[in-house]
């Protein structure tokens, strides 16, 4: 189940979660705080452009994304780029879809932890033991108190329902998002991509562990800030 919150926290809040069921019987709990964000705005540079994906050449586009490093402390990141499509009706009436992009991370030193990739490696790198970083979550170990440039890709963020929305006006932005996060949500997520990588392999790599701060229960509460980059990607008016 979803349940809406409608308080706004700021970084440096500490949030506790409680949960109760049959009148008390089974109780959990989980404590978080809310980590602070970078404190420079991240900029980002795109370039349409084609690459290899598999055995044919993709439309795509490249994000360079230059970040300021937090000072004096060791930081937590993940890096998230959305799709966000916006139907605006003839009465005025708004409908919002969100949808998470693929990042493609294999020429980025720090996404890759160094292991940096082609999309040949599939086919030849039968013996890699690398799990891909399909979370996108990277430290400042590489850059610290400085700056870095990520450099990732997507596919092109088309829109395939031209036909059905003749008579609304479109708009699709992609949103890029860079999450600080806490030590504890990066080795969680650090786990989860083993999880749900293609490349792990049981018989070769060791268990995984998947970490839990959850009182009476199991799973794993992550909070994160956050700066943004809205790119406006198609702006078309209704066509009658």
């Amino acid at each position: 189940s979803k349940y809406t919150v409608q308080s706004r926290f700021c970084p440096g809040d500490r949030i506790r979660l409680e949960a109760a069921l049959e009148g008390g019987k089974y109780q959990g709990s989980a404590e978080v705080r809310i980590p602070q964000p970078i404190e420079e705005a991240i900029r980002v540079d795109t370039l349409r452009t084609q690459l290899k994906v598999g055995v044919s050449m993709q439309d795509c586009m490249r994000y360079r994304i230059a970040i300021h490093d937090r000072q004096g402390e060791k930081n937590y990141y993940r890096l998230v780029i959305e799709k966000r499509i916006r139907r605006i009706t003839p009465e005025g009436e708004m409908f919002t879809e969100v949808q998470g992009l693929d990042v493609i991370n294999q020429e980025d030193i720090v996404l890759t932890d160094g292991h940096l990739t082609t999309s040949d490696d599939d086919e030849f790198g039968v013996l890699d033991m690398t799990v891909r970083n399909v979370r996108n979550v990277f430290t400042d170990s590489r850059f610290p108190d400085g700056s870095y440039t990520l450099n990732v890709y997507t596919y092109y963020p088309d829109f395939q329902g031209w036909g059905s929305d003749r008579k609304n006006h479109i708009q699709v932005d992609v949103v890029v998002r860079l999450l600080s996060i806490t030590e504890a949500q990066f080795r969680y997520l650090r786990a989860m991509n083993c999880l749900d990588s293609e490349d792990y392999n049981e018989t070769f790599m060791e268990p995984v562990i998947v970490p839990q701060n959850v009182s009476g229960g199991l799973g794993f509460v992550g909070a994160s800030s956050e700066q943004r980059v809205t790119l406006r990607m198609i702006d078309r008016p209704p066509l009658w």
